[in-house]
């Protein structure tokens, strides 16, 4: 055991000067760029404060280089309100406390400045180099104080690790990690709206899509102009050009799936001609052989004839629309735009009138090539392959060779899941070096394929009716429905690391009150917004009636049983609200899941069948219920169902829970009927309750009598007055479950 702690001391005394020499060199790289360097340590936890010793350790080394350090220490502003950072050596991971640290902090009076370093400090006593965590390329870390004799050495390895690119490529010799980051302002405004991979609270447009578009600019010798491919979106539709010169080709119908152009009818129309040619002789063909007298027999003949003319038909409708789809669709030139560059073309694509959208029935790339000064596009699939030429550690040339279905490296062969691009890396005289896999946000993910596949928890927040609103309570928001007479689009079925739309935040932190209680590994949101065409409601007009008539919660006695509407006709309060299903509309929200769900699936798989020992758990509010059912049916044998809670559904009996596949499944809201039914005018009449179809009656929960005052037709409804779920102690039916 003493042999063994020596050696382990040995090496850590050579670790540290190994780190502290490429700190020390990358600070005076530094000082030449910005003349110094501002270090900030946030304290989070009491007693996690630099000590001096290690303060002046630090700018002492940095002074002996020229370096001028500048260090100052802040209190977190929720300090001892926060959960402990937990580090792993196994599993480092951007964790759901990490990001409430940071965001508490930048959130609050401190502004980020994006020149200078921020710890995140805390008092985590493990003796390990892995106390700590970094985020790559972006200027953060979190690290533990203690142990004081491996603070240097941990402190050095973070820094790098922060000053990085966002690939997290600190592996590389500092020479060219320097040349890496005098570029790195220019490779963030390349990818500011882009998916940033180990950071993505930035994100705010689409992270992720069926279809994942390149762009590039190809030399007469085939090679990519410049190096450079820009990955700017990905979506769930491709583009389809409507501007092609010749007639026969181009659509005069189209719907999402379908289009037709001349050529269809054309063909079909020229096989019919030459049937009704030959229909005559086939007629007396049939007519000998079968030796047909009656006038029945006759007419049985010709409609079977008829139905085997209208089969060929069809047949041959079918096979020139698969051909013209393998042209029309999966390959297209761009050649009336004229010589326009990328951000010219781009726009083109996104607005003008003759680019349509067509919505994707699987995922696949959908490149944008320049050669000659025409811009040409061409569906590929999952895994784009390019050699890349280096010389002396610099790219010389990069060329693409081919796609596939199939990721086949030297470490991984199988189908890939979602879109990746493999580089194949040769020097000046053509001799093969390695080969590298990056994601769409271009971070390189080749280690992946090599490393131990962690299960994580995988948490997924669902929204539903986002109200048009001006202001004021949440009550006059959902009012507020009618009154504006207009509504957001449906959801574009991407989803969001943080909460986009500011649908559970605001609310008492709702989502980061139960994701304390979860403890995921990676959050997202997805977006079930739909019109309320989808809902019982059927309308915003019948909405806005049905809110105007109910009856506000009474006081004191109930007398809610009977109502008057506006015509003066009095009836059952109950029969005022939609009860019956609106089922088409609740099928669109949940088809329109699928396609968040498959999206889901690509995140968590990019190394393919990586989701197979993962945790999946749920929050469903409103119209999100039926979306997370398609999530759930895209998911369904390919991850593990951990917890699934649903707060108000909308529609609920339509859809249907198999509940032995979750570890729980609760529903919360009003119960307008049967044994535990509450008065009338405490019902949720945004919508209307009713028990989950496949749900046990003792997995449906209600407010609590301390929430009557907060019930009623909107209050019924609102997330931020679910907050006594919170309350269910642990155990019993309905807890949010403490991981």
């Amino acid at each position: 055991m003493m042999n063994s702690y020596r050696k382990k001391h040995f090496c850590t005394s050579r670790l540290i000067a190994k780190f502290l020499l490429f700190s020390f060199l990358f600070f005076t790289w530094v000082a030449h760029a910005q003349g110094a360097l501002r270090i900030h340590f946030v304290q989070t936890e009491a007693g996690a404060q630099l000590s001096p010793e290690q303060s002046i350790e630090i700018q002492q080394i940095a002074r002996s280089y020229g370096v001028e350090v500048s260090i100052d220490q802040y209190k977190h502003p929720r300090i001892g309100k926060m959960p402990a950072i937990n580090y792993s050596d196994s599993i480092p991971f951007f964790s759901t406390d990490m990001r409430a640290i940071r965001d508490g902090f930048f959130n609050s009076s401190h502004r980020r400045t994006k020149l200078d370093y921020y710890v995140f400090v805390s008092t985590v006593q493990t003796d390990s180099l892995h106390t700590g965590f970094a985020i790559p390329g972006k200027h953060i870390m979190f690290l533990s104080v203690a142990p004081k004799n491996t603070f240097t050495a941990r402190f050095a390895t973070y820094f790098l690790i922060a000053a990085a690119d966002q690939q997290g490529n600190n592996k590389k010799a500092l020479d060219e990690l320097s040349k890496q980051l005098g570029t790195k302002d220019s490779m963030q405004r390349r990818q500011e709206s882009y998916f940033l991979f180990h950071d993505e609270t930035e994100n705010l447009g689409s992270t992720n899509g069926m279809v994942a578009f390149a762009f590039w600019n190809e030399n007469k010798d085939g090679t990519v102009f410049g190096n450079y491919i820009g990955l700017p979106f990905k979506r769930n539709s491709g583009k389809v050009n409507l501007d092609i010169d010749s007639y026969w080709l181009r659509p005069f119908y189209r719907t999402d799936s379908r289009f037709i152009a001349p050529i269809h009818v054309g063909l079909v129309f020229l096989v019919f001609f030459i049937m009704l040619i030959f229909r005559k002789k086939v007629k007396e063909r049939a007519e000998k052989s079968l030796k047909l007298h009656s006038k029945i027999a006759y007419f049985f003949l010709r409609l079977v004839l008829w139905g085997v003319f209208i089969l060929i038909g069809y047949l041959v409708f079918l096979t020139s629309d698969q051909f013209y789809k393998r042209w029309f669709f999966n390959s297209s030139s761009y050649s009336n735009v004229g010589k326009i560059d990328t951000k010219q073309f781009i726009h083109h694509l996104t607005s003008s009138n003759s680019v349509v959208n067509q919505q994707a029935a699987h995922s696949y790339w959908e490149t944008y090539v320049k050669r000659k000064n025409t811009w040409e596009m061409k569906r590929l699939k999952h895994v784009l392959y390019f050699e890349v030429r280096k010389s002396q550690g610099e790219v010389v040339s990069m060329k693409f060779l081919y796609d596939s279905d199939r990721l086949k490296i030297k470490s991984f062969q199988g189908k890939a899941q979602t879109h990746l691009i493999v580089y194949k890396v040769i020097d000046a005289q053509g001799d093969f070096i390695k080969e590298e896999v990056y994601n769409y946000a271009k971070a390189n993910i080749t280690h992946k394929f090599s490393e131990a596949d962690p299960a994580r928890r995988i948490l997924v927040f669902v929204n539903g009716y986002r109200p048009v609103a001006n202001g004021g309570t949440p009550e006059q928001a959902l009012m507020q429905i009618g009154n504006n007479g207009v509504e957001f689009p449906n959801s574009s079925n991407v989803l969001f690391a943080t909460d986009r739309f500011d649908y559970w935040r605001p609310w008492g932190n709702f989502d980061q009150r139960i994701m304390e209680r979860i403890k995921p590994n990676e959050v997202y949101y997805a977006d079930g917004h739909h019109s309320v065409a989808t809902s019982n409601h059927g309308s915003v007009f019948n909405f806005a009636k049905a809110a105007a008539e109910y009856p506000k919660a009474c006081k004191g006695k109930h007398r809610c049983k009977f109502s008057k509407t506006t015509a003066g006709t009095k009836l059952e309060t109950l029969k005022m609200l939609p009860f019956k299903a609106n089922k088409k509309g609740f099928n669109s929200r949940r088809k329109n899941g699928r396609i968040a769900g498959r999206n889901l699936y690509q995140l968590l798989n990019e190394v393919p069948g990586n989701s197979g020992n993962d945790t999946v758990f749920i929050v469903a509010h409103s119209m999100g219920y039926a979306y997370s059912l398609g999530i759930v049916e895209s998911l369904r044998n390919k991850c593990v169902f951990g917890e699934f809670y649903i707060f108000a559904p909308e529609n609920a009996e339509t859809g249907k829970i198999i509940q032995s596949e979750w570890r729980a499944v609760y529903q919360y809201g009003s119960i307008p009927k049967g044994a535990r039914k509450q008065a009338p005018c405490l019902q949720d009449g945004v919508a209307p309750q009713t028990k989950a179809n496949g749900l046990s009656a003792q997995n449906r929960l209600t407010f609590p009598a301390s929430h009557y005052k907060k019930m009623g037709f909107t209050g019924s409804h609102f997330i931020g007055f679910y907050d006594w779920v919170f309350d269910i102690p642990q155990g019993e039916k309905g807890a949010i479950t403490q991981h």
